[in-house]
């Protein structure tokens, strides 16, 4: 009947949003990483202009 469908629908929603949670999670990391490797090559571009500044 009608109670088994929606409680199909209701277990296809949670598998869809545990996916998305789980991408979400990927995704965020992947944000992090790209944000802390161009954190990295701006501080070894600065680091790198303050050596060269006190270069012979």
């Amino acid at each position: 009947g009608g109670g088994s469908c929606l409680g199909k629908c209701a277990h296809v929603f949670k598998l869809i949003f545990k996916e998305i949670k789980d991408n979400i999670f990927i995704y965020i990391l992947s944000i992090i990483y790209l944000s802390v490797c161009v954190m990295n090559k701006i501080f070894a571009k600065r680091t790198l202009n303050i050596i060269g500044n006190y270069s012979f």
